[in-house]
């Protein structure tokens, strides 16, 4: 064993499968990081910033079980992480089951506002699915990748950490030709995704009663398919 262990060389990027509970706690760790000061974040948690572990960890548990998670990792333990993707491969979606809404997600739901929690169902949720229908088709999202979240904690930004995490996933999808898909709220993360090599094919306002925003729907076809 720690023979093996001694092959392994750091930064490290592979799929999170059967992780300990200080691994899954840490990818939320991450993703808190490095969505902290972002204006989005403050819509879905309706300005309450303290239910933002228990939203992240929904989803990633969710996506363990869905979906697949990717991380890369500077060293051996569980605090070494320091960048997440979170993706649902084609033919599955978030929470499109209720074995995944059921580790997190309900019982976030149940924590929240009201308001909230209608904002979320009735509205937040429809608005984006009607954002891919329109721009690609009923049918686009389920034969596609979605990057559901992509994250590197702030202080290790800027080393290529992040293209690394995608590019482990690229691989992936390229190999299986198949296109991505991903939406943003952020004018960077469009130049960001952009020099990645998508292109945004649609764009909706999200409205709340904490904030407005926009939305930017965004994809990367498979090489040779146009």
């Amino acid at each position: 064993m720690s023979s093996d262990l001694s092959k392994v060389t750091y930064p490290l990027v592979k799929d999170l499968i059967d992780p300990t509970e200080s691994e899954i706690e840490q990818v939320v760790t991450v993703l808190i990081d490095a969505f902290d000061g972002d204006p989005f974040t403050s819509i879905l948690l309706g300005g309450h910033l303290e239910l933002a572990h228990a939203e992240l960890l929904a989803n990633v548990r969710a996506a363990l079980i869905g979906g697949q998670v990717h991380v890369i990792t500077v060293g051996p333990s569980a605090q070494d992480i320091i960048g997440v993707a979170v993706w649902y491969p084609p033919g599955s979606s978030v929470f499109a089951s209720e074995e995944e809404r059921s580790v997190g997600w309900n019982q976030f739901l149940e924590t929240v506002p009201l308001w909230l929690k209608n904002w979320w169902m009735d509205y937040f949720i429809p608005t984006v699915s009607q954002l891919s229908a329109r721009a690609l088709g009923p049918q686009y999202s389920l034969n596609a990748w979605h990057l559901h979240l992509f994250g590197v904690m702030k202080k290790h930004h800027r080393k290529g950490y992040g293209k690394a995490v995608f590019r482990f996933a690229e691989e992936r999808v390229s190999a299986a030709c198949k296109p991505i898909m991903v939406e943003t709220t952020t004018e960077v993360d469009v130049e960001i995704y952009t020099k990645l090599g998508f292109r945004t094919v649609g764009k909706t306002g999200i409205t709340s009663p904490i904030a407005n925003a926009n939305m930017w729907l965004m994809v990367k076809e498979p090489q040779g398919s146009e």
